[in-house]
């Protein structure tokens, strides 16, 4: 399994943007959904080995944590930004209801809700996966030896800020696809396409 962990600190956490303009009102949600789509669609195709989280930092009522699980997948995601952007606000309105830290909603299958923050995810995920942080000064991509469940820690088009690197410091190996600051969803799209080379699941 892969595993995708994507920080927003500006993206929305109430359903209350316009699928008109989700880089002006969402807090570039835009960013995730185009995440979405590197991460799992291919021509003609759909990843069933791949789990995204999204953590939303922005207003009004951070943190919320939506996860997508491929293997359980069933809502339909589609090349547009607008109608994969519609399953992240019912995600929200549904998240309203929450609570609780930990508990988690079904939003549809493979999609779920919940009031988790970033660092309850990286957690969570290293206790059956391998992280690592893409970030520009890591070892390169092609050097770097994967095996078993992998996780990919990246931020969005602000990054990730030092409280967040502190968390990672000592649990993940940073990792880099090019010296250069890509587009997040290219470099999703770059490991994916990487590990597919490799065989890895």
């Amino acid at each position: 399994m892969r595993t995708f962990i994507i920080k927003s600190n500006e993206g929305r956490t109430k359903a209350d943007f316009s699928l008109r303009d989700l880089p002006g009102t969402s807090g570039r949600i835009d960013v995730l959904c185009r995440v979405l789509n590197a991460a799992f669609l291919l021509s003609h195709g759909f990843r069933k080995n791949v789990r995204v989280w999204l953590i939303l930092y922005g207003p009004p009522n951070p943190p919320k944590a939506l996860r997508f699980e491929g293997p359980e997948l069933r809502v339909r995601l589609n090349p547009d930004e607008r109608s994969t952007a519609k399953l992240i606000m019912r995600a929200l309105e549904l998240g309203e209801k929450l609570r609780e830290p930990g508990k988690e909603l079904e939003v549809y299958p493979g999609l779920y809700v919940s009031n988790r923050t970033f660092e309850d995810v990286l957690r969570l995920t290293l206790k059956n996966s391998t992280l690592y942080y893409l970030h520009e000064a890591g070892e390169p991509l092609e050097d770097v030896r994967f095996s078993g469940n992998v996780a990919f820690v990246l931020g969005d088009h602000r990054g990730l800020g030092r409280e967040d690197e502190a968390l990672l410091d000592g649990v993940a190996e940073r990792v880099s696809v090019g010296r250069r600051s890509y587009l997040a969803s290219h470099v999703v799209a770059c490991v994916n396409i990487h590990l597919d080379s490799l065989g890895i699941p």
